[in-house]
């Protein structure tokens, strides 16, 4: 299962369910499920995994604003540094290639309109979390996002609304005790149900109304 979950209430919004092993079986196949039935009053917070061009143009198009982390190996390249540490970056689609790509990466450092199918403007919020112990320790957390202007949402207020993507995990959490155990039955007067353990994996996709 791939849930959208709200952050402060840790109610489910919508989720997508599919087979544990198989084709369409991954969180990513499951979560394209979701981006299309977004709202447009949403800002989509998603861990690593999550980002790729096509989900990301997909997600985007509904309205809503992403908060995405990036994989630490994504090259992005800086148009404009912004006074409260962002910058800006477009993203190319990756099957233009070669002087093609020349050209649109040409006119994005010139601030030219781009072609939503060739290439996309971001703005990036990197930044370290200085008190960090074990794995993860001295990491560059990355995160890309569809909010353009630094007015709307200054840097240090993305990099808090990423971390409260953990509340999925507190939410999952939460219903994961409650199904605890190999399973038990559960009886009234005229019924008897049988509650077994869940199995399933929820994502770290998380909408955060403003």
């Amino acid at each position: 299962m791939v849930t959208v979950s709200e952050c402060a209430w840790h109610a489910d919004a919508d989720a997508a369910m599919g087979a544990v092993a198989g084709k369409g079986a991954g969180e990513q196949s499951l979560a394209r499920e979701l981006y299309r039935r977004l709202e447009d009053d949403w800002l989509l917070i998603a861990d690593r995994n999550f980002f790729n061009w096509a989900d990301w143009c997909t997600a985007a198009d509904t309205g809503a604003q992403l908060l995405w982390r990036v994989k630490a190996d994504l090259t992005l390249l800086a148009l404009a540094l912004l006074p409260d540490g962002s910058y800006s970056s477009v993203r190319v689609n990756p099957k233009i290639r070669g002087k093609a790509r020349k050209a649109v990466l040409e006119a994005a450092r010139g601030g030219q309109n781009l072609d939503e199918d060739q290439a996309r403007y971001v703005r990036v919020v990197e930044y370290e979390v200085p008190d960090r112990d074990g794995d993860g320790k001295g990491e560059v957390i990355a995160l890309v996002t569809t909010i353009a202007a630094m007015t709307a949402a200054a840097a240090p207020l993305l990099a808090e609304a990423y971390h409260r993507r953990w509340e999925h995990e507190t939410g999952n959490a939460q219903l994961k005790t409650s199904l605890r155990g190999p399973g038990k039955v559960l009886r009234s007067k005229s019924r008897t149900w049988s509650a077994r353990r869940s199995t399933a994996t929820c994502s770290l996709i998380t909408p955060c109304r403003p």
